[in-house]
C-alpha cells in the first residue's frame, strides 16, 4: 500500500476526474484499488485534524498576546455569560476574519484555551490525526466542570474510545462515564448537557474557516 503522505501530496494529474454524468472516474495513473483511495481521504481528514490543533495553539497564543497588552486593547469587561473575559476588539476582529458570529469566536477561543492548558493529551491526539475536531469537542464538553482527578480519568477513557467510535457514539460513552464519576447529589446537574448544546448552537469554525452548525 502506498504512503498516505504520497497520496495526499500527489499532483493534480493523479486526482480522479469526473465523467460527463458527474460520477468520479479514476484516471489511468490514479488509485490502485478502493482501499488506497479511501486511505487517501483518511489522510486528508487526519491533516484537517492536525490543522485544527495548530489553530487552537495559535488562537491561544493570540489570546495571551492580547491579554498581555491591556493598555493597547483595553481591559475586558466580563459579563454574566462571558466567562472568558476577552478583549472586545479581539472577538470582533476574529469573528470578522473567520466570517462567524461573535459568540462563535468566543467559543473557539475558550475551546482553544481549554485544549492547550487543560487537555494537552486531547490536543496531542488531535494534532496526530488520531481523533477529529468533533471528537475533541465532545471530550471537552463532557469533562467540563469535573474535579481534576475525575476530568483526567474521563479524558483518558474517552481518548481510548475516540479512536474507534463516531462523535455520537463517544457522547453516549461519555455521558455514562461522567454520570458514574459525579457525586450522587450532582448527577442531575445538566451542566455538561448545556455546554454541549451551547457548542452545537454556536457556530464552530472548521479548520477551513467555514462555519458548521
Amino acid at each position: 500500500m502506498r504512503s498516505n503522505k504520497v497520496l495526499v501530496t500527489r499532483g493534480l494529474a493523479d486526482v480522479p476526474d469526473r465523467s460527463a454524468r458527474g460520477a468520479v472516474a479514476p484516471r489511468g495513473s490514479g488509485f490502485a484499488n478502493l482501499t488506497e483511495a479511501v486511505d487517501a481521504v483518511a489522510a486528508v481528514d487526519a491533516l484537517l485534524a492536525s490543522l485544527a490543533a495548530s489553530r487552537a495553539v495559535l488562537m491561544e497564543s493570540v489570546r495571551e498576546w492580547v491579554a498581555d497588552r491591556p493598555e493597547q486593547f483595553g481591559a475586558p469587561e466580563p459579563e454574566a455569560d462571558d466567562v472568558a473575559g476577552l478583549a472586545p476588539e479581539l472577538v470582533e476582529q476574529l469573528a470578522r476574519a473567520l466570517r462567524v458570529p461573535e459568540g462563535s469566536a468566543v467559543a473557539l477561543i475558550e475551546e482553544s484555551r481549554a485544549l492547550v492548558h487543560e487537555h494537552p493529551r486531547t490536543l496531542a491526539a488531535l494534532r496526530g490525526g488520531h481523533i477529529s475536531h468533533a471528537h475533541a469537542q465532545t471530550i471537552l464538553g463532557y469533562t467540563d466542570g469535573l474535579r481534576r482527578a475525575n476530568r483526567v480519568a474521563l479524558e483518558t477513557r474517552l481518548l481510548k474510545h475516540a479512536r474507534t467510535t463516531t462523535p455520537g457514539e463517544l457522547s453516549l460513552v461519555a455521558l455514562t462515564e461522567r454520570e458514574r464519576r459525579l457525586r450522587p447529589e450532582n448527577r442531575a446537574e445538566p451542566r455538561v448537557v448545556a455546554a454541549a448544546r451551547t457548542r452545537r448552537q454556536r457556530v464552530s469554525a472548521s479548520p477551513t474557516g467555514r462555519p458548521t452548525r
